[in-house]
């Protein structure tokens, strides 16, 4: 009975599509049935649909991780150039300041490189490339293109250590550029501070004066500048002035350096 309907159906849906193509008869229908069959076609379409554009949104979301990706490379390999030549030009105006600097020294000098820096929080002392086979000696006063840096206090053959101005451990007999006193700036410690020793009261001294060696330790030439005065505080019951002075060498930061060479017969 069912494979004679099915049989019927067959032959029924056989002559409707001759019928049709031929006389048109469903053409007056055949929007109503189009409306009809639409919704089965969005359903049976949309997954197809919906994976399509699921592969094209992760192909365009990959190519855009990618394309960011060769652009970061692209961002960090410029700054990284352009840092290199922000620090090529930034050591040229400090090689051109130290050759201005030199030919401002009336003493014979040795040039100098920076190669190294203790780590010692205590103690504050850098190497530099000279050592007693370039005429480097202990005691040897250094500068760079700003100020006083420090002295030699230990050679070997090819290298030497220099003690900072700053250590805690150093004392320089310096002048006042101003009014002519003379006094001791110890280091503290700080790379950016510096003390004025046993300045009384009544000393014509304020925040900016600019202070020179005097010469007196037969050690570092005079003349030569080494700090500014930041600040001068009186405390009552103090007979001497709290004065802070800042030191004029970029120290911690110098590469290249001058070794003073002086005579032997004026050599502690």
């Amino acid at each position: 009975m069912s494979s004679a309907r099915f049989i019927v159906l067959v032959l029924l849906s056989a002559a409707m599509i001759v019928a049709d193509v031929r006389y048109a008869v469903f053409s007056q229908v055949r929007p109503y049935l189009t409306l009809l069959v639409t919704p089965v076609q969005v359903v049976v379409n949309t997954p197809q649909k919906m994976f399509n554009w699921a592969g094209e949104h992760l192909a365009s979301r990959e190519g855009l991780v990618k394309e960011n990706q060769s652009l970061q490379a692209e961002i960090l390999l410029l700054r990284s150039r352009q840092q290199r030549l922000d620090s090529l030009q930034a050591e040229n105006i400090r090689l051109r300041e130290l050759l201005d600097a030199s030919q401002r020294v009336d003493e014979k000098i040795v040039m100098a490189e920076v190669i190294g820096f203790d780590q010692n929080a205590y103690s504050h002392r850098l190497m530099i490339d000279k050592g007693f086979s370039s005429g480097a000696y202990v005691g040897q006063p250094v500068l760079d293109a700003t100020g006083v840096l420090g002295q030699v206090v230990e050679t070997a053959a090819y290298s030497s250590r220099v003690l900072l101005i700053a250590d805690a451990s150093h004392f320089v007999p310096v002048q006042l550029s101003r009014t002519g006193f003379r006094g001791i700036l110890r280091g503290t410690g700080d790379l950016k501070r510096m003390e004025l020793m046993s300045v009384p009261r009544s000393v014509d001294i304020k925040k900016g004066d600019i202070l020179t060696t005097s010469g007196l330790d037969n050690r570092f030439p005079s003349g030569y500048p080494v700090g500014v005065v930041r600040s001068v505080k009186y405390t009552q019951g103090k007979a001497y002035a709290d004065v802070d002075v800042v030191p004029l060498a970029q120290l911690g930061r110098s590469r290249h350096v001058m070794l003073i060479e002086k005579p032997e017969a004026e050599r502690e």
